[in-house]
């Protein structure tokens, strides 16, 4: 009997013990899960934290990536509208420098004639002085060439004549040599006296001039022009000058191109 109670109560203990063990066990094994739960909460906030985080900054990005799109957008406007612009400049700019091409192209023609008409007149003013010598009445005024022969010289005694002298005729034909070797000059015939309201009598002098520069050069009627000037003293100003109708011409033409 004593052993059959000492038996039950050696089971009730152990029992007792291993339930208490088992307890324990238990115990330990919930704080050990309500730790790892702990853990896996603190975890789960965190990634739910770095979520937001992350969240925000894709936000963020997207919103920078929008703004330089926008950026992006407005500046290839301005490069296209710079573009334009500067298309038009270069268009204006290439339109100036064609204007100022043409412009120094009609200057240097300009130019090249006046330095052309300079030459000539010193040419033309050598010719006359070893022609009629070193003291014939010759001047050089305004691109012009002028051999001055007063009236008693071409008409004599009578200062209204209208018969030239002998050595006048020969003069004129030495004049006439010289025109005739300058093809590209004009001749005026300025007649100075001192009835400046008389043509008639201009006309009437100058007729027997023209006629012998005319027959020695066969210079055109178009090339010799006739003037008068008021003088006290009558005389005649044989003007060899640029044909300033031809350089008028040539130089419209050069302007067409």
């Amino acid at each position: 009997m004593n052993r059959i109670t000492l038996s039950i109560l050696f089971l009730f203990l152990f029992g007792s013990i291993l339930q208490a063990q088992n307890k324990k066990e238990l115990i330990a094994q919930v704080n050990s899960l309500n730790t790892e739960l702990e853990g896996v909460k603190a975890e789960l906030l965190e990634s739910k934290k770095n979520e937001k985080i992350s969240q925000a900054r894709a936000e963020s990005f997207e919103s920078q990536l929008k703004g330089l799109e926008e950026n992006n957008a407005i500046l290839l406007e301005n490069l296209n509208n710079f573009t334009g612009q500067a298309s038009q400049r270069q268009d204006k700019l290439s339109g100036v420098m064609e204007a100022l091409r043409k412009k120094e192209g009609e200057l240097k023609f300009i130019n090249d004639a006046l330095t052309s008409n300079d030459s000539i007149s010193l040419l033309v003013l050598t010719n006359f002085k070893q022609t009629l010598g070193e003291n014939a009445n010759i001047k050089v005024e305004s691109g012009a060439v002028t051999v001055i022969m007063d009236n008693s010289t071409l008409f004599g005694a009578n200062p209204n004549g209208v018969i030239l002298e002998g050595a006048a005729s020969d003069m004129l034909n030495k004049i006439a040599g010289v025109i005739r070797a300058n093809p590209d000059m004009a001749v005026t015939l300025e007649f100075h006296t001192d009835d400046a309201n008389s043509w008639e009598n201009v006309y009437s002098q100058a007729a027997p001039v023209a006629a012998i520069i005319g027959n020695t050069t066969d210079v055109e009627a178009e090339r010799i022009a006739v003037s008068r000037k008021s003088d006290m003293v009558k005389s005649l100003y044989i003007k060899l000058h640029p044909n300033f109708n031809l350089f008028y011409l040539r130089l419209r033409q050069n302007m067409k191109k």
